[in-house]
């Protein structure tokens, strides 16, 4: 499917963009675009931290232009840079090339991080439903050398992350999602079948595979060194349902502690993904728990008295 895309034209002119800059070259697809905030910030010699967006798109479509990014835009008003991410879909490559993508593109801005006043001690990745999915499960396996393809590029650069937001990603295992949709009493689940998203990305029916899924599971890399975690989900999510995000959400607070785990349920039978899931409200709220892990001081809390 094309999906709807925003054009950085649009954006004012003082946010710089660089645009499809090249973080490997086996794929068209690995790629991303890098925003930084108003010229006055860069001036003053700042050093911004990162959010890594991973736009959604059932592991197969989508760009790293995704209009629902628009109001992540929000964003570069508080100082952070933001960066836009492609990664090889399912037609091209299957788990965990993707992954790898994603901790390349996290290297590559890192090797270039003096070059574009990026903080290399505050990347965040933040996604919606398989962006979501491909963040936390980088965020989950920071220091993992087995979910690292050094040969993909700037494999002397440290790929880790140090926070995450998670907006209705499977993160519990794809092998559940059938399970728990009929536990929610949805009539159609559709997941198990062997032209699903999740089973074309994996190569093969999930019931067939259900010990690799659990390996693709960020919920089984859950360890006291995870970093924080922000998790928001619509209680009634027909595609994705809630409990992957409750069950990953409990994991993370048993082993790293309630305070570094904000879980946000929204009540109601929300579409996937839309429109719940990038409403001002809940970029502003995602962004306010950065701020917090990162401590970023917000410009009027800065003003003196």
């Amino acid at each position: 499917p094309v999906t709807p895309e925003f054009n950085p034209g649009d954006l004012p002119e003082n946010i710089t963009k660089f645009l499809d800059l090249r973080y490997a070259c086996d794929s068209g697809e690995q790629v991303l675009d890098l925003y930084l905030p108003e010229e006055k910030d860069r001036r003053e010699g700042k050093m911004f931290p990162l959010i890594l967006y991973i736009h959604e798109g059932a592991f197969a479509f989508g760009s790293k232009r995704d209009k629902r990014a628009e109001t992540l835009f929000e964003a570069l008003k508080r100082g952070y840079a933001i960066a836009s991410v492609d990664y090889r879909k399912s037609g091209e490559v299957t788990w965990p090339a993707p992954l790898y993508d994603i901790k390349t593109a996290v290297r590559f801005l890192r090797a270039h991080a003096e070059r574009y006043a990026l903080d290399e001690k505050k990347f965040a990745v933040w996604g919606m439903s398989a962006g979501a999915y491909y963040g936390s499960m980088a965020a989950v396996t920071n220091g993992l050398p087995g979910f690292e393809d050094p040969e993909t590029g700037f494999g002397r650069f440290d790929s880790s992350i140090q926070a995450a937001v998670d907006l209705c990603g499977a993160c519990s295992g794809f092998h559940l999602l059938d399970e728990m949709i009929r536990e929610n009493g949805g009539e159609n689940p559709t997941h198990d079948r062997e032209d699903s998203p999740e089973s074309i990305l994996m190569g093969g029916p999930l019931q067939e595979i259900r010990e690799l899924c659990r390996l693709a599971a960020p919920g089984t890399y859950v360890r006291e060194t995870v970093p924080p975690f922000f998790i928001f989900h619509c209680i009634g999510d027909p595609v994705v349902p809630v409990q992957q995000s409750e069950k990953f959400a409990g994991a993370l607070k048993q082993s790293v502690g309630e305070e570094k785990v904000r879980l946000v349920l929204k009540e109601g039978a929300g579409d996937h993904g839309k429109p719940d899931y990038n409403t001002r409200e809940i970029v502003e709220e995602a962004l306010d728990f950065l701020d917090e892990v990162f401590c970023v001081q917000k410009e009027a809390d800065a003003l003196p008295a």
